[in-house]
């Protein structure tokens, strides 16, 4: 239950701030704040320190996030040290702007924290906000809610230092009507494509140049160290399949656990809240009042529905007449969860007071508690009982390998044969990885090439891939890592080198036939095997009709200075071949209001970036900032 904040805020400010909660969720996670800054300092922003424990929380959700999208590439494409760097430079932005908001006194109200928490969807249940939800996921997280609360205040304050600066921002029409101009220009284009695969049979590549390119990146043609590794794999879902069942196993099974195949009772509801606007005698008058004032209109005749539109605070459900959809008992706050669950069927209660304010309660249906019938859930009880007597059994299969593993750690074979799983042998593979979910896992890897298993040749513990799959592993074979001899690349190198020889000629041949165009001579009269002449026509910067990079290309190439003549571009395709581009006229179609609306919205975007970035670089020019070695290897 939020403490202190009144289920009232509504307005632009949802609409400005809801994204930052769900951002701190996906950056930052809740759990690591319950669990105590480390002593480790890694930063000080003007005299303030930046924590070895915020550095650790955004470090390890940003590596796991580039580990997630590069999978095996992970350790190609992310140099950890400038991971680590980019971490630390976010930490310190994100003081400054701290630092900034308070000395210029800027608060976040209890109506934003809550719009904001509100609107997050991880607190949410069909779409509304969950008391239940909120403080189970906060729970689950080790977290606390005032010390949550107090998290997304902070990281709200960041937020108005974006959404000021970039409310200040905006563009003038001129500007826009210039833009628009650029946006709507169309050109008429012809050019001519030279394809550099005609010089690939007459390109002449020495042994020398072979040898010197081999010379020159030695490192580009070195076979990394390889091993094959045994591996016995345990796995609850592969335990499941071996279970026999029958139908009187299910049926006894179904019989004694009807609680896991029964729906809970649920209860449809609506209300009417009016908030206590503070904690003060006058303001609970007031409420009161105005419960009494609604309470005399129910008495009236008047529907429910419609006064919730008219009186009610919860900006969630008053606009739908008070709905709160159906509930489970327990999602709702003990007191107002208390009075649903004793109510009849379109009985309206009694003033309910709850730390959000007063409600009247409407109770609308029943959805009873129901145990579905045995046959329409047989299937889901069958593999229910599967896994239940699976799960048994893979703990006590894990718990047997573990102890064989380790007492005989030379083979894995005496623990194979105990538990009756089969030895299997992987396939050669590097530290990027191998085939199949087993071999590309980084905890597998790890070990696979650890000095544990490298160098002292022991099996490997349980290796964990999933809360219900683990993995032991040891060394079969290991390859040393080799340098690959000129024998074995010359051919590779050869063909790289013929294609650098054939792109080479094609741009020298492009510039030869642009100096025959410039005096006269006709594109067409120039065509030939591996010459080729496009009549285009007019295309405009959206065009799809040719390949993106020759139509960014053509709005590269200066306009013709004069009327009836022409001017020239020339660029080389990702595929080696050279491009003549020829732009014979230039005209602006207007784009419509609509558009003009768009690009007006992106101008200011556009401004307001600048200036977000520029007065973030003003307070870091400002700040005493010191960077301290420990970022780069906290852990």
């Amino acid at each position: 239950m939020l403490q202190s904040i009144r289920d009232r805020a509504q307005g632009w400010v949802a609409w400005v701030i809801v994204g930052l909660i769900i951002l701190t969720f996906a950056l930052f996670g809740i759990d690591q704040y319950a669990r105590g800054d480390k002593a480790v300092i890694v930063a000080e922003v003007n005299g303030q320190d930046v924590t070895g424990n915020a550095f650790l929380t955004l470090y390890q959700r940003q590596k796991s996030r580039l580990e997630e999208q590069f999978g095996d590439m992970y350790d190609q494409v992310v140099d950890d040290e400038e991971l680590r760097l980019q971490v630390l430079d976010a930490l310190v932005e994100s003081e400054l702007m701290r630092q900034w908001a308070m000395e210029n006194n800027m608060l976040i109200t209890d109506q934003q924290l809550a719009t904001a928490i509100h609107s997050a969807e991880v607190f949410q249940q069909d779409g509304k906000f969950s008391d239940k939800i909120y403080e189970d996921v906060l729970m689950r997280n080790g977290m606390n809610i005032a010390r949550f609360e107090h998290e997304q205040r902070q990281y709200l304050l960041e937020g108005q230092f974006y959404s000021l600066t970039m409310m200040g921002s905006f563009a003038t029409p001129f500007e826009v009507e210039q833009l628009a101009k650029l946006q709507g220009q169309e050109r008429d284009i012809s050019y001519l494509r030279i394809d550099q695969r005609q010089f690939l049979k007459t390109a002449k590549v020495t042994e020398q140049a072979i040898k010197a390119a081999y010379d020159d990146a030695l490192d580009r043609y070195i076979d990394p160290q390889k091993i094959s590794v045994d591996y016995i794999d345990v796995s609850q879902s592969e335990i499941a399949k071996t279970i026999e069942v029958t139908d009187a196993l299910i049926q006894a099974y179904y019989d004694e656990n009807k609680a896991l195949f029964t729906l809970p009772e649920k209860r449809h509801a609506k209300h009417i809240l009016i908030s206590v606007e503070a904690e003060t005698d006058e303001a609970k008058t007031a409420a009161l009042a105005t419960v009494a004032e609604v309470q005399g209109k129910l008495a009236a005749g008047e529907e429910f529905e419609e006064l919730a539109k008219t009186y009610s605070k919860d900006p969630g459900s008053a606009s739908s007449g008070g709905d709160l959809g159906t509930f489970e008992q327990g999602m709702m706050v003990p007191e107002f969860d208390e009075v649903v669950f004793a109510m009849d069927v379109g009985q309206v209660s009694d003033p309910v007071k709850t730390d959000f304010g007063y409600h009247i309660i409407k109770l609308v249906g029943i959805d009873a508690k129901q145990t579905q019938p045995f046959e329409t859930v047989k299937a889901d009880v069958s593999e229910q009982y599967k896994m239940e007597q699976a799960e048994r059994q893979y703990f006590d299969l894990l718990e047997q390998l573990t102890t064989i593993a380790y007492e005989q750690s030379d083979s894995l074979e005496p623990a194979s044969d105990a538990v009756g799983l089969k030895v299997q042998t992987s396939e050669l593979f590097s530290q990027d990885g191998g085939l199949g979910d087993v071999l590309s896992n980084p905890k597998v890897l790890n070990i696979a090439f650890s000095d544990e298993l490298l160098k002292e040749n022991m099996n490997s513990e349980a290796i964990e891939l999933s809360s219900n799959r683990s993995v032991f592993i040891r060394l079969n074979q290991h390859v040393e890592q080799r340098q690959k001899p000129l024998a074995e690349v010359a051919e590779s190198i050869k063909e790289q080198l013929t294609r650098q020889v054939a792109i080479k000629e094609a741009e020298a041949l492009a510039e030869q036939l642009l100096a025959k165009i410039k005096t006269g001579e006709s594109p067409e009269s120039l065509i030939r095997d591996g010459i080729e002449w496009n009549t285009v026509g007019w295309i405009s910067r959206t065009s799809q009709k040719q390949l993106p990079q020759i139509v960014s290309e053509a709005f590269k190439v200066a306009k013709p200075t004069e009327e009836g003549a022409s001017s020239w571009g020339s660029f080389q395709l990702t595929t080696g071949d050279t491009v003549l581009l020829q732009v014979s006229g230039v005209k602006t179609q207007g784009i419509s209001d609509g558009d003009k609306v768009a690009l007006t919205r992106a101008f200011a975007e556009l401004f307001g970036t600048a200036q977000y970035k520029g007065r973030l670089e003003g307070l870091m020019a400002k700040a005493d900032i010191v960077r301290l070695p420990a970022y780069k290897t906290v852990k």
